[in-house]
């Protein structure tokens, strides 16, 4: 008996120390995917640090390192202003995903053979704002560029437009259009866009900025559209205002509208060039149904459009058209080589003669500077029921009236409307022109001026 007794607690104590090492397993990462993973670890400490998918592609061209991108980006990324990035095709910002980029960011296309573009998709985002020092920069990544080596920036949003509920965009870069005249895609400011454009096919083309179904609460301004081979800005439907633009050596229309666009723009430059060029502003409602609504009505205060001649002497300063409705103020037009403004067919000229579609306030000192047309095509001078003059605007043919212009730059005050007056979107400028030389706004983060 004695000995058992000694015997038990020697037990009892071995078996103590056994279950204690047997329970002291070793902690660490037991993930294998991690870079830390511990092959010795028995139970996993939370300290794994498994490396995220990369949504780039590290490439190199002519010798430079570049991150390409490819694809649609569905979840936030960030494209920062230390590196070089690299488009190759259609890429997408997914819905529920926000694609941010650093002022300073240079974005290329690649020359690839692919068409490359920027479209931001229904319900996704872009946060693009550079500085007036720091502009982001989306080019072209070859050496010798060309206006229609790529697609341009596009954005597509869930405001009305008037040719169904909903639209395709064109060259395959999403749908637009819905009821939410508040929707908000995101920022775009300090962005220039060089060499956009790409055209797909017959009535099938990309532009510098297009921007689609675009809802008022996107915040837009400060971008400039150079040398494009198709529109420098387009407005397909959707309330989205653009302050601060400039569109420079654009071989189609310098800014265009259609299907409904309703929001407002003050400070757009147009500056054409004798490589082509066709109006400083197309502006339609519905080409298949000119009384479509919500009919194209737009707000548009101190703008400047110069023209050139590219040979065919058919560039024209402002085509009002297609039923749409607008009331513009403080407006330069000058130096197109066919006519100053427009106005054409039956529902536009109704909304003419019924002060739905005015030019206010304006100096229009070009060649032609007032016509319009019937829907048979017969041109005519204004009759009885409108008279351009009538609305404080100041008419010549003869450039006396533009003396003030320094190239794209000066304003004059005679005459001038306060657009502070239109709506608290609208800055105080109460003078006729965009650019004041005492306050140039496209310093520092624009070419081509």
């Amino acid at each position: 008996m004695k000995s058992i007794k000694k015997t038990l607690p020697l037990l009892l104590i071995a078996v103590g120390v056994g279950f204690t090492f047997t329970a002291c397993k070793k902690k660490g990462c037991t993930d294998p995917n991690a870079t830390n993973f511990d092959p010795d670890a028995k139970k996993d400490d939370g300290t794994c640090m498994v490396p995220t998918a990369t949504w780039y592609e590290d490439v190199t061209y002519n010798g430079e390192a570049y991150r390409q991108v490819t694809g649609t980006i569905t979840e936030d990324q960030t494209m920062d202003a230390s590196h070089n990035w690299l488009l190759s095709g259609g890429v997408f910002v997914g819905n529920g995903a926000i694609l941010t980029i650093e002022a300073g960011t240079n974005v290329y296309a690649a020359d690839d053979g692919t068409t490359a573009f920027l479209s931001v998709l229904q319900g996704g985002k872009i946060e693009a704002c550079g500085t007036a020092t720091e502009p982001i920069v989306f080019t072209p990544v070859k050496d010798n560029p060309a206006p229609g080596d790529w697609g341009g920036i596009i954005i597509n949003g869930y405001a009305p437009i008037n040719t169904g509920t909903t639209a395709e965009g064109e060259g395959g870069t999403g749908t637009y259009g819905g009821t939410d005249a508040a929707d908000n895609s995101g920022s775009l400011c300090y962005v220039r866009v060089e060499y956009a454009g790409k055209i797909l096919g017959t009535d099938n083309e990309l532009n510098g900025f297009s921007f689609n179904g675009v809802g008022s609460g996107t915040t837009l301004h400060h971008l400039q559209a150079h040398l494009g081979s198709d529109d420098g800005f387009e407005f397909f439907g959707g309330t989205a205002s653009l302050r601060y633009a400039v569109s420079t050596g654009n071989q189609d229309d310098s800014f265009d509208w259609t299907h409904g666009w309703t929001g407002n723009g003050q400070f757009w430059v147009v500056q054409q060039s004798t490589g082509g060029g066709d109006r400083g502003i197309e502006g339609d409602n519905n080409g298949d149904n000119n009384a479509a609504t919500p009919m194209t009505n737009p707000t548009l205060s101190n703008l400047t459009l110069i023209g050139a001649d590219d040979g065919d002497a058919s560039n024209q300063g402002m085509k009002l058209r297609e039923g749409m409705m607008a009331n513009i103020y403080n407006a330069v037009v000058t130096g197109f080589p066919k006519r100053g403004v427009q106005v054409e067919h039956d529902v536009t000229i109704t909304n003419l003669e019924n002060d739905d579609l005015t030019v206010n306030n304006s100096i229009v000192d070009n060649v032609d500077s007032f016509v319009y047309t019937t829907s048979a095509g017969a041109d005519a001078m204004p009759t009885n029921t409108f008279d351009l003059a009538a609305y404080n605007n100041q008419i010549a043919t003869d450039g006396s009236l533009v003396g003030f212009l320094s190239g794209f730059t000066g304003v004059s005050t005679t005459g001038a409307f306060d657009p502070t007056t239109l709506g608290s979107w609208f800055e105080a400028a109460t003078y006729i022109g965009a650019v004041d030389g005492s306050n140039n706004w496209t310093t520092g983060w624009t070419v081509g001026l």
